[in-house]
């Protein structure tokens, strides 16, 4: 009989590290095509972090005498003990919410020789490698520079040694008992699109919540900014695994440090306890998405409700987009939050237009920052959906029956266009005459120069359509129809949403220097004459690539098609 070897628990966990971090993309560095190996490349790489670290450890330690004419050494490390955990935190949610439930790699790990623990183990691990490298580097330099400096002892090095690797664990594992407790308890977050939605909220939140914070910070002396980091460090004591490691690293009994220990292990005891109990059952119910059905009633069976076919296929597909979470959340909701990535900075930030501009602007002003707005409006509409450029892959293995049955394709066509039109007009067009009418309300315009908003309406209308007809004939000549789930295309942006993005950027500048630049000339009477001549320049230039796309594009697009086996 042979003798088989019997792998440790650990070295099993450890080889699927190693394995996940590669299916993520973790391990890139160093690759075959790279010009060095992966094991210098990582030698490179911490040899680098370890100089940060240093470089950073420096300047504390030598900026210490003026730092703690201000601040406390012990209420520096406090706050920035807090930070890491918070941020630990944060990071660590999103993280275990993608690696724990929208992962598809569950269903090929299961029936492998690993159990549930150490494939939980495995992925809560690869989480942890970020939070953990930057808690390290922050935590070992600022607060071993400025101890040093200030002549602490023993203990407080051993404690920011011990701090910087286990407040990062404290972090994820707290993530992770919410998130698997929060999963197990409410339902309707079980839906993987759902949770990816609730994910880029709960980012857009902690993003917002740091423009906030610094604002305030930026905004007060640095007396105030000291007094600030006090209280914030004041806040460190309701949180015991901080105060009890502090207190050692003041106090030195190893008292403190063994109840701070006690409050991590315990924490992680109870997000293994969790998973054990939860995680399983819920996370095999998520693994699949899928379109909602709806009874067809009598009358649409027996055809007494008819319909002309470019009526009907539009109606189709958008019953089709909106009843799949996939298609509704990224087809759909994402084309209409995207002002608020330009709004919250200027709304929360430092920004202010007093002294700067005279209100309200003058009508040269009004209609080149509606048409530079108008195209940033349609770049980032158009940018951030994904109905166009998903079109034809939607319809997955039922191509094949859609090639046989009597269609128009142009009427095929272009219900797919027109709902992306639609769609993508509402985030746009919609958005441009909201603000208009703001504008008009507020005093920012005069009634005189309100047909300005009109022009950036139509600029971002005729982008609309050229851009959509380029997002479906891209799908066109490269659709994919082999796929098991909607999730696996609707997320992922392809190079034509790029750039539309940095069109949009680009055209987003353009607006502020259409603001600020007649502003500062003052009444200049040639500003008028230039923005007209650049409005119907531009407009018919994308009135006539709107037509020609339009007409052209049909006739590929159906070639394409038809050639697809």
């Amino acid at each position: 009989m042979n003798k088989k070897t019997t792998t440790g628990s650990f070295s099993k966990v450890w080889k699927l590290i190693t394995v996940l971090q590669k299916c993520n993309g973790k391990g890139v560095i160093g690759g075959k095509d790279a010009l060095i190996s992966p094991a210098a490349a990582k030698i490179l790489a911490v040899t680098g972090l370890v100089l940060l670290t240093g470089a950073i450890g420096l300047v504390a330690f030598f900026t210490e005498p003026f730092i703690a004419q201000a601040v406390e050494v012990m209420d520096i490390a406090k706050s920035l003990m807090l930070m890491m955990l918070l941020v630990s935190f944060m990071l660590s949610v999103k993280n275990v919410v993608t690696v724990l439930y929208t992962a598809d790699d569950l269903a090929a790990l299961l029936p492998m020789p690993f159990s549930a623990n150490q494939i939980v183990a495995a992925k809560l691990a690869v989480t942890l490698r970020f939070p953990l490298g930057l808690s390290m580097v922050v935590l070992n330099s600022v607060c071993l520079g400025l101890g040093l400096r200030a002549g602490k002892g023993a203990a407080f090095i051993a404690g920011t040694l011990l701090s910087s690797v286990m407040i990062p664990v404290t972090g994820l594992a707290i993530a992770a008992l919410l998130v698997v407790v929060a999963f197990r308890v409410f339902g309707f977050i079980r839906n993987r699109d759902i949770t990816a939605a609730l994910g880029g909220l709960f980012t857009l939140a902690i993003t917002v919540a740091y423009i906030i914070i610094s604002n305030r910070l930026r905004n007060n002396g640095s007396s105030q900014a000291a007094a600030a980091m006090t209280a914030f460090a004041s806040v460190s004591d309701s949180f015991p695994n901080i105060s009890f490691m502090t207190r050692f690293m003041a106090e030195g009994s190893v008292l403190w440090l063994l109840l701070s220990l006690a409050v991590s292990l315990a924490a992680m005891a109870l997000a293994m306890l969790a998973v054990r109990l939860f995680y399983l059952s819920t996370a095999l119910a998520m693994q699949s998405t899928g379109t909602g059905k709806k009874t067809v009633s009598k009358g649409a069976l027996s055809g007494k409700k008819q319909a002309d076919t470019g009526k009907a296929l539009f109606s189709c597909e958008a019953k089709l987009t909106r009843r799949n979470p996939a298609y509704l959340i990224y087809g759909f909701a994402m084309t209409f939050i995207w002002p608020l990535m330009i709004v919250l900075p200027f709304v929360f930030g430092n920004s202010s237009f007093d002294g700067i501009l005279r209100l309200p602007i003058s009508t040269g002003a009004s209609l080149l920052c509606a048409v530079s707005l108008g195209l940033a409006a349609s770049c980032f509409a158009c940018g951030f959906n994904n109905l166009a450029v998903t079109a034809f892959t939607r319809e997955g293995s039922n191509f094949s029956a859609l090639k046989a049955m009597p269609l128009d394709f142009k009427a095929y066509y272009n219900s797919k266009r027109n709902l992306s039109l639609l769609v993508c007009s509402l985030g746009s067009v919609l958005y441009i005459i909201i603000l208009g009418v703001v504008c008009l309300m507020t005093g920012f315009i005069t009634i005189q120069s309100s047909w300005t908003v009109l022009c950036g309406a139509v600029i971002a209308f005729l982008s609309n359509i050229i851009i959509i007809n380029c997002m479906l004939l891209k799908n066109a000549k490269k659709p994919r129809f082999d796929w098991d789930s909607e999730t696996e295309f609707s997320r992922r942006l392809t190079w034509l949403n790029v750039v539309a993005i940095v069109i949009g950027t680009v055209a987003f500048i353009a607006f502020f220097i259409a603001l600020f630049v007649p502003a500062a000339l003052g009444e200049n009477g040639m500003i008028l004459p230039l923005a007209a001549g650049i409005f119907v320049l531009l407009a018919a230039a994308l009135a006539a690539t709107a037509f020609a796309v339009s007409r052209a594009f049909v006739r590929i697009a159906e070639k394409s098609l038809m050639a697809v086996e």
